[in-house]
């Protein structure tokens, strides 16, 4: 379904009913409004029964679609946002931003759009921000699960995707994500398998709340608690990009034998800390991160990982964006890719075994 920037403003600055009032009066999404009283979004489908609803609540608020918006429609700015708050360490080694900015560009390029990076929004002020006419759809990477910035979302006329953000319940958003859960299954599960029963996980100050990192942390909970292996607060600690805070850890002689890090940047900044501190990795430690690029090779040892298809995932969602301003698909479908491990030299049995 196509939705226009200028075709909201106007409405918004017209005196009657907008449609979303209309589609509020009929208890329906806009989207489905809009495809009733506009014929707009082949893919959307719309019962009978739904659409005299939306033509009776038009009617009783004497809406009139303006007629000049209308024929604004095909106005495109062909620029897509990318919102990106926790967006740094570009290039500190780990390749996360790399595959994900060539998954987006390489599809959007293809079909000459452009592409504005926007470091941070005001979640309670998105309708303004977003629709002023500059872009024709976000891609929103790591949405926050707020449930008031979840609802502007719904609300805005652009169409908006949400990159590397597990599905939230309470909205019709479009999530592309990785299967963060199932990854950590297969981190703890190989671990496990070496003989390892304390594990630590790893987070990172400053994206402690991202989705992404919530999801691991939950999936790590979960994983713990299926192989009956002890697993609390205890077992988790946030530190710095560099890992500054490791030395000092494991100087106090910690019961773990093992760390998953939330990602693969964190990972690689404690076998860096490892190595200058003169621990052996993994005969002293085991250390998975969570990403798998090509950085995991560069790593000594080289860095097992949960690899997500970051690049297949940004292409991806790009795609469904550019399908959804071409009325080639409708808004509400979310994806989660399934994730994989790649073992490579950083975990062994641990050494009292």
């Amino acid at each position: 379904m196509l939705y226009d920037a200028n075709t909201k403003n106007m409405r918004r600055n017209s005196t009657g009913p907008t449609l979303k009032e209309v589609a509020l009066a009929a208890g329906v999404s806009i989207p489905a409004a809009s495809k009733v009283l506009h014929g707009r979004g082949s893919s959307i489908r719309v019962s009978e029964v739904k659409a005299a609803e939306i033509r009776e609540a038009a009617k009783r608020l004497k809406y009139t679609p303006n007629a000049l918006a209308r024929s604004l429609r095909s106005s495109r700015s062909n620029t897509i946002g990318l919102v990106f708050e926790h967006f740094g360490h570009i290039a500190a080694g780990p390749q996360y931003y790399v595959q994900l900015l060539d998954g987006i560009a390489s599809e959007l390029f293809k079909f000459h759009y452009r592409l504005t990076i926007l470091p941070e929004v005001p979640h309670h002020q998105v309708a303004s921000v977003l629709n002023n006419g500059t872009l024709d759809g976000i891609i929103w990477c790591k949405l926050p699960a707020d449930p008031q910035l979840l609802k502007e979302l719904e609300d805005c006329p652009l169409p908006i995707i949400a990159l590397n953000t597990p599905p939230a319940s309470e909205t019709d958003l479009c999530f592309f994500s990785c299967d963060n859960e199932g990854g950590m299954k297969l981190a703890v599960d190989h671990l496990a398998a070496l003989g390892h029963r304390r594990i630590l996980f790893a987070m990172e100050l400053g994206e402690t709340e991202t989705p992404d990192a919530q999801a691991r942390l939950s999936g790590m909970r979960q994983a713990m608690e299926m192989r009956q292996l002890e697993f609390g607060d205890e077992d988790i600690v946030c530190w710095s990009f560099s890992a500054d805070e490791f030395p000092a850890w494991f100087a106090s002689k910690p019961p773990h034998t093992a760390v998953i890090a939330w990602n693969e940047g964190i990972a690689g900044s404690i076998i860096s800390a490892a190595r200058s501190s003169g621990i052996t990795i993994p005969k002293q430690l085991s250390v998975i991160g969570f990403d798998s690029t090509p950085y995991c090779d560069s790593m000594m040892p080289r860095l097992t990982a949960v690899r997500q298809p970051i690049s297949e995932m940004a292409h991806a969602a790009t795609r469904h964006l550019l399908n959804i301003l071409s009325e080639a698909e409708s808004v509400g479908n979310s994806v989660k890719f399934t994730c994989s491990l790649d073992v490579r030299d950083s975990t062994s049995p641990p050494f009292s075994a």
